[in-house]
């Protein structure tokens, strides 16, 4: 009667952006977004992503965002100024610029990519890093 199968929760797939902002538009203001949102213009401000959605932002090598960005799932060809977080997967390909810190959980990096910044990977527990400590040997006696 009940099956015991979770429901696979909806991905978005590079073909299903459901905005756009094209090469020849150029944005100031911050920009909240869900599911799919490839950017190929200008943005100045901030773009973060509806919490608790499956999102995934694609900045195309034409691309440029200045302010702190946010997605589930990214793929940066392009070129941010600010800081990026990505709660799952962030690929960054050859033409990829970040000038900021990155904080990620998987990250995928070809060669040509270029970040300025530290790198932060995610955690399972509350969004931060992990640090697995080892128990101390102990000392033998006599």
């Amino acid at each position: 009667m009940f099956s015991n199968k979770k429901k696979a929760a909806s991905r978005v797939t590079i073909d299903q952006f459901s905005s756009l902002i094209s090469g020849n538009v150029s944005l100031v203001g911050d920009l909240e977004f869900e599911e799919g949102l490839k950017v190929s213009g200008v943005v100045k401000g901030n773009i973060i992503h509806k919490p608790g959605t499956h999102s995934l932002l694609a900045l195309s090598a034409e691309g440029c965002i200045e302010g702190n960005v946010s997605s589930y799932d990214a793929l940066i060809d392009g070129t941010i100024v600010g800081d990026l977080r990505v709660e799952h997967l962030l690929e960054l390909h050859s033409n990829a610029r970040v000038r900021g810190n990155i904080s990620y959980r998987q990250l995928s990096m070809e060669n040509g990519a270029v970040v300025d910044g530290k790198l932060h990977r995610l955690g399972d527990d509350e969004g931060l890093a992990q640090v697995l400590e080892l128990p101390r040997p102990q000392a033998q006696e006599g």
